[in-house]
């Protein structure tokens, strides 16, 4: 079965922006029902079962996950250095999404993001529908594809992905 990995933080986080805050464990079971809806496992970090640091198994799944849905929402530094990681990683199957008054970054206007509508402590029922049946096909279409979308290998082309060795291996 084809993989994502989800990229985001977890529970209650606060937008430092505008002082917001949001619950993005609301988020991520609408990501992971478009995810499954789409017939892709789907996991984020908390969900990793692993001993010492999450370190070593989180840049595995971003190297190695079919499929990466990051949710930049509250503007989480970590979220966005994993982004960037997955970006340098691999040249596509990378989507991102963030709550509706998410301002874009200067680096990040010219990136495709999907938009949700966030209410603070959920997402109503109407928007969670919109916004998952609106996932679910960009994943169909996405994972269908191998079309870049990382920044890198845009404006590198020549640049080629790393093999993961272990996996050859199998």
């Amino acid at each position: 079965m084809k993989s994502c990995f989800v990229i985001q933080g977890y529970g209650r986080k606060t937008d430092y922006r505008d002082g917001r805050v949001l619950d993005l464990d609301a988020s991520y079971a609408i990501i992971k029902d478009a995810v499954q809806a789409a017939g892709l496992e789907c996991i984020r970090a908390d969900e990793i079962q692993h001993s010492g640091a999450i370190d070593l198994p989180m840049y595995e799944w971003l190297l190695t996950a079919d499929l990466v849905v990051a949710d930049l929402s509250t503007y989480n530094s970590n979220a966005v250095f994993e982004l960037g990681v997955r970006f340098a990683l691999r040249p596509h199957a990378t989507i991102i999404v963030a709550e509706e008054q998410f301002q874009n970054p200067f680096d990040f206007s010219h990136i495709s993001i999907r938009r949700y509508k966030h209410l603070g402590d959920d997402i109503g029922a109407k928007e969670a529908r919109r916004f998952s049946d609106e996932l679910k096909e960009a994943i169909l279409a996405i994972a269908a594809e191998t079309r870049t979308d990382s920044p890198i290998y845009t404006f590198l082309p020549n640049l080629r992905p790393p093999i993961d060795q272990q996996a050859e291996d199998e």
